[in-house]
């Protein structure tokens, strides 16, 4: 198929192509958009919930509105006399919002004497626009399906990554992806937006192969364009450059001779990527200095932190929800490992009390779509994820815009996540629960998933097996339970090559991990593995 052919059989996707790429946005103006943003918070979300809701039949939210007897102007009356958080918190308590499994459609929404079931699809953006399909966590038969919109990326992703930028003194640094491609869109999100603010990065290190199995043709096609395009402006896009896991030292080779040349660099990467980086640097004091680094799509733990400025880069966090966009941004003078800038302009959030084992009571977000280009349209949905709030002013970029809600020590209930690749705790309970004990031996209770930290500071998802179970060939295990997660009905399914390339998945000859109170669960995210005093559950 050639770029001709392309732009006859996608011809929305190449106009939007070309507004990114033809009229970028500053650094100057993204300041400029968040600040207004952030003024008019309380008539933007009216006009979302006005348009984006009760003007859409389908809508489940006006549903669950109807059902707890709220019209529009009771809205309008309560944000103006009470202010936005606590209108939000009084519709929560009405029954109005969505926990995060009834938000990824997989269970029934009961309010009292009523149930309700919604598909996935129902929480998109009704709102025409241009858009390519993306996947949440890149794996599993319930991954989700999300529509990667490019307004959204010229209204959100791209300010944010410019004030960012900024704050970690890297505003007109070169700079470097190495993530992922299709069909996780980690990378080619931040592909794009960088086209948006007139800094195509200088390479696209893509974990995936941009020519395997995982890229349709019309994904190739989309990166064909957009590359083409940018050319015929002076501003070109690299096209993905295959360079797995495996290879932190070709990534560490490019990110020196930029070093070299320019004194100073960004990376945008995940937190394993960036430990593996810092090895191939060799640990040494000053052999990254001038890189910026910014990562997501998994913890940062101190851990992983000390070993990235041991080699004298910064890093900083961003807090990414693939349905919502950017929660978080990263904080130039952070207070925490995982600091980040509570995205205000774009959410809203309240906070939920909530019980997780070996860690206590946490509160868990809970947040509101502000901007009428988001992907999915989210009132009070639960993110799955929990962490500490503070309100502070630090004194970056993001600080004299006027966001001062800090978020840090992010962690998830059920996700778990390795190299960047995330499961769902929940979708693994057929496979630890049946499965494994059905072909290898013994009983549901011998075997348990951990996400955990390694000696090398590398995220890994430890696959325990009692010792009660007898002798098994562990690789067989291993395999077995990759295959029985990849998703048969998607052949692109990304999880599998990206957790081989890295050895994310260890298995573990040990007795599960029990509660405080001696209870066993089949799965534990980083959060719980990690007993407050006793540091990381590892592979030890």
């Amino acid at each position: 198929m050639t770029i001709h052919s392309g732009l006859v059989l996608y011809p929305k996707i190449a106009h939007s192509l070309a507004g990114l790429i033809l009229h970028p946005i500053t650094l100057e103006r993204a300041k400029a958009l968040i600040a207004s943003r952030l003024a008019h918070r309380e008539a933007r979300f009216l006009e979302m919930v006005r348009t984006r809701i009760y003007d859409h039949a389908r809508s489940p939210y006006r549903t669950l509105l109807r059902m707890a007897g709220c019209e529009m102007g009771d809205i309008e009356r309560a944000v103006r006399r009470d202010g936005l958080e606590t209108a939000l918190t009084a519709l929560r308590e009405a029954g109005v919002y969505l926990s995060f499994e009834e938000f990824k459609a997989r269970t029934e929404v009961v309010r009292g004497s009523q149930t309700f079931r919604f598909a996935e699809s129902d929480f998109d953006n009704p709102a025409p626009g241009s858009a390519v399909d993306t996947r949440t966590g890149a794996t599993t038969s319930r991954g989700s399906a999300v529509a990667m919109r490019f307004d959204f990326l010229a209204a959100q992703r791209a300010p944010s990554y410019h004030v960012m930028l900024d704050a970690l003194d890297a505003a007109d640094a070169p700079i470097v992806i190495w993530h992922p491609g299709f069909p996780s869109g980690a990378g080619i999100s931040a592909w794009l937006a960088l086209a948006k603010m007139g800094r195509p990065p200088r390479h696209w290190y893509s974990m995936t192969d941009p020519h395997g199995p995982t890229v349709a043709p019309r994904h190739r096609m989309l990166l064909e364009t957009a590359h083409v395009l940018s050319r015929a402006v002076g501003r070109p896009l690299p096209l993905p450059d295959f360079t797995p896991v495996s290879q932190p030292e070709r990534v560490a080779d490019g990110l020196r001779a930029i070093l070299g040349r320019h004194g100073r660099c960004a990376l945008i990467t995940t937190p394993s990527a960036a430990v593996r980086l810092a090895a191939a640097a060799g640990g040494r004091d000053a052999a990254l200095s001038g890189l910026a680094i910014i990562v997501g799509a998994e913890p940062l733990t101190e851990g992983k932190r000390a070993e990235i400025v041991a080699t004298g880069a910064r890093v900083g966090v961003q807090y990414v929800l693939t349905e919502g966009g950017a929660i978080g941004a990263a904080c130039g003078r952070p207070a925490a490992a995982d600091d980040t800038h509570f995205m205000a302009d774009c959410y809203a959030m309240i906070l939920h009390r909530r019980e997780w084992p070996l860690v206590g009571e946490v509160d868990a977000f809970m947040f509101t779509t502000l901007l009428p280009s988001a992907p999915k349209i989210m009132l009070n949905v639960e993110s799955d994820d929990f962490g500490v709030v503070t309100h502070r002013e630090c004194g970056c970029a993001w600080d004299a815009l006027g966001l001062r809600t800090h978020l840090h020590t992010i962690r998830s209930f059920t996700k778990l996540t390795g190299e960047g690749v995330t499961v769902l705790g929940t979708d693994c309970l057929r496979v630890l629960e049946e499965i494994l004990p059905r072909e290898f031996g013994g009983r549901s209770i011998d075997y348990q998933l951990l996400e955990a930290e390694d000696e090398d500071r590398l995220t890994r998802l430890l696959l325990v097996v009692s010792p009660s179970v007898g002798p098994v060939d562990e690789e067989r295990v291993r395999a077995r339970f990759i295959e029985e997660l990849r998703d048969r009905t998607r052949p692109r399914s990304v999880m599998p090559p990206l957790w081989r390339q890295a050895e994310t998945i260890r298995v573990v000859r040990r007795e599960p991990l029990l509660t405080p109170r001696g209870k066993l669960l089949p799965f534990y995210t980083q959060a719980a593995t990690a007993r407050p005093g006793q540091g990381m559950v590892t592979a030890q």
